[in-house]
């Protein structure tokens, strides 16, 4: 059964036992009060009916007793002393047995229905002149009597009408008081149903507005927690895409470098330089994918940055790059100042291998890095003559999963995730990307970094690059 029910149909119970406890209270007591009241009124007139007799007794008349019952209040019956009828203008079926309980101090009554009418009938013993002789005064109480009936009957439509508003005003109480709870039920089943943005109006400061305002509560961190759970699933897929993704880069060069050293005669130097290379990619892989985790699952932001020479940093990427682009035809300048620059060694190469790589895929011919010192910072820019893009395609082309030419991404294997994880990775070294671009003539990509007015050995250079 309902909650609803269930108060409904107990309170309803309640309000009609106490309605029907109090009628039947109220009734028997209005009732017994005035039987009272009407025995006090039969008594004090029994006194002035004897008083009546007694001065008959006196003047001697003893023979006219019919012309006697004339002057008392009701009806009478005489009877002498041994209890005889003498007169009775009381119905044949009046019963005087009270008679037994009647003396000259005490008076007996007792409550008979003769015919339809209901009659008190008191008895007394009277001695006058010697004479003894029994009254007995019967005064109709019908009316009285009838009284119990009227209030009940009233009562009773009293009550009906009584416990119908009750019923009402128990209704839209109930309704009222069930209603936080309905609304509540409704909520959780959109939170199940996963809408966990359902919330409850808190709209009183009673237990039922706590209960809301604790159900918000929770629906809150139901809801946070959610998204959190949904934002670890999405930070994990972009992880495993992102990891994907940069997974190109060195396999092609250690692929590459491996190929020359199955496929071609070298000499010692060069086959110690493709080892280093393919030694080098691996280590930063192995690095990588650690970092990338920190990045994209973990949020990590403080990563260390250390002081690293540009020539040497440049030269390291472009013999990274060396397989990939000779296999595509693509030429790589690098013209930078000399300078130390503060970055994360592996992810600063894996933003730089993006961008190249998202050069490449625009169909260019060469590439150029440029690097320069601009007031308190170091300029790098990347510039290619590929195909260029629309200005309205610059807002996006950092969005995850963007891509600008949808059918040309497919082919080249591409998910839009380069520019995206290129520009967090800028964010980290306190810059963001910049584009310029203009459609047949190519793309520009700039960002800076901070630099270091230093100068370093040779050794520490090699140390650093071989992170």
């Amino acid at each position: 059964m309902r909650l609803f029910a269930k108060l409904f149909l107990c309170a309803t119970l309640v309000i009609s036992i106490a309605l029907l406890f109090s009628g039947y209270l109220l009734i028997t007591l209005s009732h017994e009060n005035a039987i009272e009241r009407e025995l006090e009124r039969v008594a004090t007139q029994f006194q002035f009916d004897k008083f009546a007799v007694q001065v008959r007794m006196l003047s001697g008349e003893t023979e006219n007793l019919s012309a006697w019952a004339t002057e008392l209040s009701g009806s009478s019956a005489f009877f002498a002393y041994d209890q005889t009828l003498l007169y009775s203008n009381l119905p044949a079926t009046a019963d005087f047995t009270l008679l037994q309980n009647a003396s000259d101090i005490n008076r007996a009554y007792q409550f008979q229905t003769l015919g339809d009418e209901i009659y008190i009938l008191i008895a007394g013993r009277l001695t006058q002149n010697y004479r003894t002789m029994y009254i007995v005064v019967a005064t109709d109480v019908t009316a009285v009597m009838a009284q119990r009936q009227q209030m009940t009957q009233i009562f009773m439509r009293v009550y009906f009408v009584t416990l119908a508003i009750s019923m009402v005003i128990i209704f839209v109480l109930s309704a009222f008081i069930t209603g936080p709870i309905k609304r509540m039920n409704k909520a959780a089943a959109q939170i199940a149903r996963g809408k966990y943005s359902a919330r409850l109006p808190v709209v009183s400061s009673d237990e039922t507005g706590a209960l809301s305002a604790s159900f918000n509560q929770m629906a809150n961190a139901i809801e946070e927690k959610m998204h959190e759970i949904l934002q670890n699933a999405q930070q994990k897929e972009e992880f495993v895409a992102n990891f994907a993704h940069e997974l190109k880069t060195p396999l092609t060069s250690v692929i590459g470098y491996a190929d020359m050293l199955y496929q071609k005669e070298l000499s010692h130097h060069q086959v110690k330089d493709a080892a280093w290379y393919i030694l080098n990619e691996g280590l930063r892989l192995e690095a990588l994918s650690l970092k990338l985790m920190e990045l994209i699952v973990l949020n990590k932001q403080d990563f260390i940055l250390e002081s690293i020479y540009t020539e040497d940093l440049l030269q390291d990427i472009s013999g990274s790059l060396m397989p990939m682009l000779e296999e595509r035809n693509i030429k790589l300048h690098v013209n930078v100042q000399p300078s130390y620059v503060m970055i994360e060694y592996d992810l600063f190469k894996t933003l730089l291998f993006n961008l190249i790589d998202n050069a490449t895929k625009a169909g260019c011919r060469a590439i150029e890095i440029e690097g320069k010192q601009i007031t308190n910072r170091y300029e790098i820019s990347v510039i290619d003559n590929g195909r260029g893009m629309a200005k309205e395609e610059l807002a996006r082309i950092t969005e995850a999963f963007y891509t600008v030419d949808k059918s040309r991404a497919r082919k080249q294997h591409g998910a839009g995730l380069g520019l995206s994880l290129a520009d967090r990775i800028a964010g980290i070294h306190g810059s963001s990307l910049k584009f310029e671009s203009a459609e047949g003539v190519g793309t520009i990509v700039r960002f800076d970094l901070k630099f270091e007015n230093q100068s370093k050995g040779a050794t520490k250079n090699e140390e650093t690059r071989h992170i």
